[in-house]
C-alpha cells in the first residue's frame, strides 16, 4: 500500500461528510486542568463538519473544556480494512441553555444511542468547530490523505 497525498475535491468533501454523519461515536481528546491530554468516547451528531455533544458540568471534561476549548476528535471506522479515519482538530463553545432543548431533540433524531446522559440535571451541550480537518481513506487500496479546507 502506498500513501498518496490527494486535492480536496466536492467528492472527497462528500465522502467525508457522509462518513462522519453515518458515524455516531468519536474520541474526543482534551486537555485536563494539569495540561495532559484525556481521551473519551463520546456520542456526536453533526451538520456540515461541525460536531454537536453533550456531557455534565459535573464532569471533569466540562471544567477542562471551560478552561481550554481547544480539542481534537477522531472517528474511526470500525473494521480494519479498508482503513477510514477522520481527524478534526477544532474549538468548543457551549450550546446557549435557551437552544440546548432545540439542539437536544435535533441530537436525539441524529444519534439515537441509550446511552445517553441528556436526563442529568446538569446536562450541557457543545459544538466543536473545526480548525483543521484531516481525511485518511484507504478504499482504493492505497493510503488517501486529503486535508479539507473547513
Amino acid at each position: 500500500m502506498s500513501i498518496v497525498n490527494k486535492k480536496e475535491t466536492i467528492e472527497v468533501r462528500k465522502e467525508a461528510d457522509t462518513f462522519l454523519s453515518n458515524h455516531k461515536k468519536m474520541i474526543l481528546t482534551i486537555l485536563d486542568k494539569e495540561g495532559h491530554p484525556n481521551s473519551s468516547l463520546m456520542l456526536y451528531a453533526v451538520d456540515n463538519f461541525t460536531i454537536y455533544f453533550g456531557t455534565c458540568k459535573s464532569f471533569g471534561k466540562y471544567a477542562a473544556l471551560n478552561a481550554n476549548p481547544h480539542v481534537a476528535v477522531a472517528v474511526v471506522q470500525e473494521s480494519i480494512d479498508p482503513l477510514q479515519v477522520l481527524d478534526i482538530q477544532g474549538v468548543v463553545e457551549e450550546i446557549p441553555e435557551a437552544d440546548t432543548k432545540e439542539r437536544l431533540e435535533w441530537f436525539v433524531g441524529k444519534n439515537t444511542s441509550k446511552y445517553y446522559i441528556k436526563d442529568a440535571d446538569d446536562f450541557v451541550m457543545f459544538k466543536i468547530k473545526p480548525l483543521c480537518i484531516r481525511w485518511l481513506d484507504a478504499m482504493s487500496g492505497d493510503l488517501q490523505i486529503c486535508d479539507i479546507q473547513v
